[in-house]
């Protein structure tokens, strides 16, 4: 954990990514930006782990929770180790590593995140530190920062922890990713495979499975690449694989095989790096 903004190099390195960064963090609350709201809010649990911070942490996660994850491994571990270089440094570092992964424009609304994300979890730990002194009734000079700023700050993280706690509630309601049948069905070729490794991260959102999976009407998805084909059949609280393309699907889609190995192959790198600590 690094330590509170105390000194003033500290605090104005951070102010200057905070300006810098402005139009890219607004960018990143709207649909449609460089940064979806998984990719945001991945970053935030980042930063805020990294930080200490374990309510901001719980209220991004919940939020997270709705929004779903990034698929790409890659991302999420350099967003990790991004925050973790911003936190032992105490102030922003070169996001080279971001760049190898992600497009420019991303980049700028990831370190704009972060940037807002370091905020947070000072807030929380002003906070802390008032809430500590009065419970010991010790008073010190250090609370003449921390008040201002703890009551500040709330009323800017009030309105993220509300939201994020309501669609924590609301993506524990959603219908859960279903296990995918025929997933292990040795008639299944790859393309099937890797579509069954697929189907979690694109039903990762908790508005996305309420409408498509607690839909009365089964929805398929023909997927054929060169001479493979496979259908993905969701719907009434299931969830199909099949090997070959069903003519009567809903929709068929044909390409190259290339971004459902991206995805299931981010699948196996998040689940590494949910339960392997970080260095």
């Amino acid at each position: 954990m690094s330590p509170a903004l105390d000194g003033p190099r500290t605090g104005a390195a951070w102010a200057v990514e905070v300006l810098t960064t402005a139009p890219a963090g607004v960018r990143a609350l709207v649909p449609g930006a460089p940064v979806p709201a998984a990719l945001r809010e991945d970053v935030l649990v980042a930063v805020a782990r990294a930080q200490g911070a374990r309510a901001m942490a719980w209220v991004h996660d919940e939020w997270r929770a709705f929004a779903g994850s990034v698929p790409d491994g890659d991302v999420r571990l350099a967003l990790a180790h991004h925050a973790e270089a911003c936190a032992r440094a105490g102030h922003p570092v070169e996001p080279d590593a971001l760049l190898e992964v992600l497009p420019a424009d991303a980049v700028r609304g990831v370190r704009a995140v972060v940037a807002r994300g370091r905020f947070e979890a000072e807030v929380e730990v002003r906070l802390r530190r008032v809430v500590a002194a009065l419970v010991r009734r010790r008073v010190h000079r250090g609370l003449l920062v921390d008040v201002p700023f703890a009551a500040v700050g709330v009323a800017f993280a009030a309105p993220a922890v509300v939201v994020g706690t309501t669609l924590g509630v609301l993506a524990r309601a959603a219908p859960p990713v279903p296990v995918v049948e025929g997933a292990d069905d040795p008639e299944v070729g790859l393309l099937g495979a890797l579509a069954a490794e697929a189907v979690p991260v694109l039903l990762g959102n908790a508005a996305v499975r309420a409408v498509v999976i607690g839909s009365p009407f089964v929805i398929s998805v023909g997927l054929r690449s060169g001479a493979s084909g496979a259908t993905v059949s969701i719907g009434r609280g299931r969830a199909r694989v099949t090997d070959g393309v069903d003519p009567a699907a809903t929709v068929i889609l044909q390409g190259d095989v290339e971004p459902l190995v991206r995805l299931a192959a981010g699948v196996v790198l998040r689940e590494a790096h949910d339960f392997t600590p970080l260095p």
